[in-house]
């Protein structure tokens, strides 16, 4: 009962989007405006409500985070940040705060249970190349990838190259919260003895085609998984400064105050 339950609010989430038309925009017209709004992302700081099941679990955790980018794609990571962030490991247990940043020279890791928080912690700080991809790699997700830091990344799935590879890929008009959105729809091919009915789908806003949410779902066995999350952009393109990514191992890690200040900022976010 609790699995399908927490189902139900995923789809309660998506749904108060509204559909308006089949094909409002070409594919290949809106793949375009997309890839010309995120090129034109320098600096990008938003706040991420993350939803996610995992296919041998049964509940639905969520994620909250701010998160701020300086794009770099010379970079294999693609870009500096520092993200905050309040998470669940499993649903009613304890909630924790962490911090994660990246400079190109180091990667600062850190989590810890809200309760147990203090003003003298010690996070993991990481400069050897291999530790640092895979560290990043770890929490990959909240540095949507999929739109920040790469070059007109959207533009191929209007390529009949890469339409062979999938069920379909079309495009429709909603509503998320009341906003105008397109979505790109893609439908994943099943795939013989492994995953099947898998879709993703992109909203990007009317106004400016940059993306506010992302969902994907897919069958394995008898088993289900399922990521959803929105996010508001707090700024674009602003100066952010070169404080937010320092990593010093000798200055103090005050984990009770950035904590607090998270909370702060998450609850000026409407």
């Amino acid at each position: 009962m609790r699995k399908y339950c927490h189902i139900l609010l995923l789809i309660a989430l998506l749904f108060t989007a509204n559909v308006m038309t089949a094909q409002p925009l070409e594919l290949k017209d809106l793949l375009q405006k997309v890839d010309e709004s995120l090129n034109k992302v320098n600096t990008v700081t938003y706040k991420l409500d993350y939803f996610n099941k995992y296919l041998a679990k049964n509940d639905t955790l969520h994620s909250k985070a701010i998160c701020s980018l300086l794009i770099v794609p010379k970079d294999k990571i693609k870009s500096y940040h520092n993200i905050d962030l309040e998470f669940e490991i499993e649903k009613g247990g304890e909630k924790y705060f962490g911090q994660r940043r990246y400079n190109g020279a180091k990667v600062l890791w850190y989590n810890k249970v809200i309760d147990s928080l203090t003003n003298n912690e010690k996070p993991e700080i990481y400069s050897d190349k291999k530790m640092k991809n895979s560290v990043v790699e770890g929490y990959s997700n909240f540095l949507l990838k999929k739109y920040f830091g790469k070059k007109d990344n959207f533009h191929a799935y209007g390529t009949k190259v890469l339409q062979a590879f999938y069920k379909d890929i079309n495009v429709t008009e909603e509503k998320l919260h009341n906003t105008p959105v397109y979505v790109l729809n893609i439908y994943h091919k099943d795939e013989k003895d492994t995953t099947r009915d898998r879709v993703e789908k992109h909203y990007f806003r009317k106004t400016d085609f940059l993306p506010i949410a992302y969902y994907s779902f897919l069958r394995w066995e008898n088993m289900e998984q399922y990521n959803y999350y929105e996010m508001v952009y707090l700024a674009i393109n602003n100066n952010i400064s070169s404080d937010v990514f320092i990593i010093d191992e000798d200055k103090p890690f005050k984990a009770t105050e950035l904590y607090n200040d998270f909370k702060n900022q998450i609850q000026q976010v409407k």
